[in-house]
């Protein structure tokens, strides 16, 4: 054994340049696959962990158009939700539900501060808002039940909105803003804690008033533009859409049967499709890294006839002296699993350490919170054995058709080659 792999390092080292370039391609092709395979789990990590502290089991619903006709009515009614659909909802669902959430919006709003300005969108809520969208209260408080029940003209601003009409900093809280010639006193400030997510509107660009408030102040009557209905983890959202939206059908004449009376969101439902969407992607990174790494193999098959046929004069002669066919074959298998073993472990190690790199380099410099930042780029372990298997298998397979025309060689004929 030790004097074949003698033989295979001597053999490497009569063709450094051509062993080299030969090997490069299984080494930039593992290479690949490993930094395609990490940093795309670093990203869909990123991903998740911007959505991770939004609960999942919420449902965002609102009005759209009739498309049936029902009880006298037409089809093609405009539908809009109101005051009445939350209690509806809060009825049927009852101890199932963990929140709900109305919104209404209104845009174009420019809010001024003594000389500064800035057009912010007006955000009619209530105080579960602060849980479904994920938010650090800065100063102050947020908008509570009395607020919306005293119709209070008090608001919350987003981060950009503060810094704008506050570029001294301090608290802002007491201070009298003024939007559409209406003022508002400042009773906090928050920003929000997600790159990804925008329930409406940005956070940092809104300013939070209470709902009754702005139905109030700009003629909305009891109108609400959206609903986020969110369920306590044990109940399934999915399971409850056709009753969760059944109070408001019959509340608006709307048909049973009707899907499109009320546009609807399932939330756990898209991060479903989101995960199998990037197990798509993935299975697409292991095509591409694949591809490339079997360019690799294709080279080094290719060199290996190259060399068999440069040999063929020594390999007639060790056969003339009594060389087994296993003998010949083993050899040059070896050699080709040689090359492909060592590119292939240097690629699989540098890419891991680029992925470690990485990996330290972001922990060390987190990004803010309302900026994306991919999480723990890396590979698994399933996917470094794999990886080596790849490697052995394709090390094989690129050794096996010089093998075999290796063992074709007759021993007279060989002797003749030139």
């Amino acid at each position: 054994m030790t004097e074949l792999w003698n033989e295979i390092w001597q053999t490497i080292r009569r063709n450094r340049l051509r062993s080299f370039m030969t090997a490069f391609g299984v080494f930039w092709g593992l290479l690949m696959l490993i930094l395609l395979v990490g940093f795309g789990e670093g990203i869909f990590g990123g991903i998740v962990g911007s959505l991770s502290s939004i609960p999942s089991n919420s449902m965002f619903m609102g009005g759209n158009h009739t498309t049936m006709s029902y009880k006298g009515f037409g089809k093609g009614r405009s539908i809009e939700t109101d005051n009445d659909d939350l209690l509806l909802i809060r009825e049927a669902m009852g101890k199932k539900l963990e929140s709900l959430t109305p919104m209404n919006f209104v845009n174009g709003s420019g809010l001024t501060y003594q000389d500064r300005k800035y057009d912010a969108t007006l955000v009619g809520t209530h105080g579960s808002y602060y849980n479904v969208l994920p938010q650090q209260l800065l100063y102050g408080r947020y908008i509570n039940d009395i607020d919306l029940h005293e119709h209070r003209k008090v608001c919350v601003l987003g981060l950009d909105v503060y810094e704008t009409l506050f570029p001294g900093g301090g608290d802002p809280c007491g201070k009298l803003v003024k939007a559409g010639g209406i003022y508002y006193t400042v009773v906090g400030v928050v920003k929000k804690l997600s790159a990804l997510v925008n329930l409406g509107a940005d956070i940092n660009r809104s300013v939070i008033l209470p709902l009754s408030t702005t139905q109030l102040t700009y003629n909305l009557g009891d109108n609400i533009h959206m609903i986020i209905v969110t369920l306590k983890d044990q109940y399934s959202v999915s399971d409850l859409e056709d009753k969760i939206l059944s109070g408001p059908k019959e509340h608006h004449f709307v048909h049973p049967d009707d899907k499109t009376a009320f546009w609807s969101f399932n939330l756990k439902e898209a991060l479903d499709s989101f995960k199998m969407l990037f197990a798509g992607i993935n299975i697409l990174l292991w095509i591409v890294g694949c591809g490339s790494l079997l360019a690799g193999l294709i080279g080094i098959s290719n060199i290996m006839l190259v060399t068999v046929k440069e040999r063929t004069q020594e390999i007639g002669i060790r056969r003339a002296l009594g060389a087994k066919p296993f003998t010949i074959l083993s050899q040059i298998l070896a050699e080709s699993l040689a090359l492909t073993m060592a590119a292939g472990l240097a690629g699989l190690m540098l890419g891991v350490w680029i992925l470690h790199l990485t990996d330290t380099i972001l922990k060390a410099n987190p990004a803010s919170p309302d900026e994306f930042s991919m999480q723990n780029p890396h590979i698994s372990f399933g996917v470094a054995v794999a990886a080596l298997v790849v490697i052995v298998a394709g090390g094989l397979l690129a050794g096996s058709m010089p093998a075999r025309r290796a063992m074709k060689i007759k021993a007279i004929e060989a002797l003749r080659e030139e």
